[in-house]
């Protein structure tokens, strides 16, 4: 499998900068970025060959950009967290009929079954790593359930205890933190996932248990590669920066003033990097994460930017830094989003973001 990704990747740059190009011109390419996330779901967390091989065939087949369905994928958990974004909208169009294919899991047993299917791979027996299903599913149902969205989606009402169960049986005691576990040669192995523990953070409000541990299990795992640190293959990332920031945010209240200490120094450095390597001064981003989408990369550094208080003094939970340049590089953001994707949801979700942090964006000046 690794001998195959490697293979594969060239041929999946070239189709990621492709894509980037034309999103760069407005172009929503939304579908296609699906069914390239499919490939390599398949490719990183699987050991479906034959499968792998289809997908790509089917991408290679999608050269025109043609949308063949709605989502680009039919996997289930992929074409959830394809949509999640768009039924959490106001304006979300049902095309006349409810979301049917979140029947699956309304039901109470359904739902505790499912869920608690993800949380252990057994990849000698079926050859599959479940983390990416948990992390997705876990984070999309968690929202749909508890924000009772889409509106007019019949949610049974009993599923909410079953899913604020699952969270809470779930959190490790110990290290604060929620993550994927793995059975192999007898033995269990559970790891500390930050993507996983920021989505349950979140979408929860911060109502978690255990957050000094957490806290420390976060400073711990700083150096380490993501999921179960801060760093991804190049390096840092806004993305992952975003959740650590958020999860500094969400803990403050909880936190012992040596992690306040500790907290402050980090959030520092990584705000240092986001204006001086990751985005620059006109409002380009230049430092993303492997495989995400151009307007991906513009919600989440707004969004860090936006967690840290950059944007706004209200919001500095952790400094009281004055950062002179915050307006200049808003207006940049700002005209650089204009000329991404408009139907795209991430595009979406950054402008109304930025917007928030300062209600007079977009206007004339």
């Amino acid at each position: 499998m690794a001998d195959l990704r490697l293979a594969i990747q060239p041929e999946l740059r070239t189709i990621e900068a492709r894509l980037d190009r034309e999103e760069a011109r407005g172009r929503d390419t939304y579908w296609m970025r699906n069914a390239l996330r499919e490939l390599r779901w398949r490719l990183e967390y699987t050991a479906d060959v034959g499968a792998i091989q289809e997908a790509l065939e089917r991408l290679r087949a999608s050269a025109d950009l043609t949308p063949p369905c709605a989502a680009g994928t039919e996997i289930w958990f992929l074409k959830l967290d394809a949509s999640v974004d768009r039924m959490l909208t106001a304006d979300f169009d049902d095309e006349g009929g409810p979301p049917l294919f979140l029947d699956r899991v309304n039901d109470p047993i359904r739902l505790e079954e499912y869920l608690e299917g993800l949380l252990v791979s057994r990849l000698g027996d079926d050859g599959i790593d479940r983390r990416k299903e948990l992390n997705f599913a876990t984070a999309d149902l968690v929202r749909l359930i508890l924000w009772r969205r889409p509106r007019g989606y019949p949610w049974d009402p009993r599923l909410e205890p079953v899913i604020r169960r699952f969270v809470a049986e779930w959190q490790d005691p110990i290290t604060g933190f929620f993550g994927a576990t793995y059975l192999t040669g007898g033995r269990r192995l559970r790891t500390v996932d930050l993507s996983l523990t920021f989505h349950m953070a979140r979408y929860l409000e911060g109502k978690i248990g255990y957050w000094p541990q957490l806290i420390d299990t976060l400073i711990r795992i700083r150096g380490d590669r993501y999921p179960n640190g801060w760093l991804d293959e190049a390096g840092m990332t806004n993305h992952n920066n975003y959740d650590v920031a958020v999860l500094f945010q969400l803990g403050w209240p909880h936190m012992r003033t040596d992690q306040h200490r500790r907290g402050r120094r980090e959030l520092g450095e990584l705000l240092d990097w986001c204006l001086t390597t990751g985005i620059a001064p006109d409002g380009e981003v230049v430092a993303r994460a492997m495989g995400e989408s151009l307007p991906e990369s513009y919600y989440f550094t707004i969004a860090f930017l936006d967690t840290v208080g950059y944007f706004d003094p209200a919001k500095r939970f952790w400094t009281d830094r004055v950062f002179p340049g915050a307006s200049a590089l808003q207006w940049g953001l700002e005209d650089r989003l204009s000329a991404l994707p408009d139907g795209n949801p991430m595009t979406r979700m950054a402008r109304g973001r930025l917007r928030r942090a300062h209600p007079n964006i977009g206007q004339p000046a």
